[in-house]
Order: structure tokens, then C-alpha cells, then sequence
């Protein structure tokens, strides 16, 4: 058996460092199907459903899709473009979501 010796203050910290990654591992095993939410512009959500910016404008106004504005932009949830799709209550050719998403995510370089 080989004994290694190393000073307190490393040990310390590589216990608090496990411990960080032990909650974050457990974080994501109970909330698996939680992912980073996207939020897109109305450039890209027009060019997703392939409709118009003045569309797009419309069914904000009509309340069809929820959005934020940041700094004078408007902004969408993906998921929300998903339930306006889902519901029926955009109408439009959406490309493929799901192709999308992961296109999306790599572009951006988010896992």
C-alpha cells in the first residue's frame, strides 16, 4: 500500500471541489430534459418559419406568440415558437425544430 501526503489546505479545497461537481452531476440527473433555454431574435424566428418580420409583427400584436423586449429588440423563447406550433395558433412552414435546435446549438456552441 502507498501512502500519499499532501497539505491540508489542498486537501481541503479538492473535497470542496468535489463536492461542486457531486451537486452538479445530481442537478442534472433530476432534471434531465432541463435544457438552456434558446432565445431568438425576429430575424431568426422569421427566417425559421419562413414567414415575414411584418407576420411576425402581427402575431405579436395579436398576442399569438409571447416575446421580451431587451434594449428595443424583441425577443423570442424557442420553446414558446414550439407551443405556438404545437397549439396551432401560428400558422406557417417551420422548418424542421429539431434540426434547428441542434444546428442552433452548435452554431452557438452551446451543449
Amino acid at each position: 500500500m502507498e501512502v500519499i501526503t499532501f497539505d491540508s489546505k489542498a486537501y481541503k479545497d479538492l473535497i470542496t471541489k468535489i463536492e461542486r461537481i457531486a451537486d452538479f452531476v445530481l442537478k442534472k440527473e433530476t432534471a434531465p430534459d432541463k435544457e438552456e433555454e434558446i432565445w431568438l431574435d425576429s430575424l431568426e424566428v422569421a427566417d425559421l418559419l419562413r414567414i415575414s418580420t411584418k407576420t411576425l409583427q402581427r402575431l405579436r400584436k395579436e398576442n399569438l406568440i409571447s416575446y421580451t423586449v431587451l434594449r428595443g429588440k424583441c425577443l423570442y423563447k424557442f420553446s414558446e415558437i414550439e407551443r405556438g406550433l404545437n397549439e396551432r395558433l401560428i400558422t406557417c412552414e417551420p422548418r424542421n425544430l429539431a434540426e434547428f435546435r441542434r444546428n442552433y446549438m452548435l452554431q452557438n456552441g452551446i451543449k
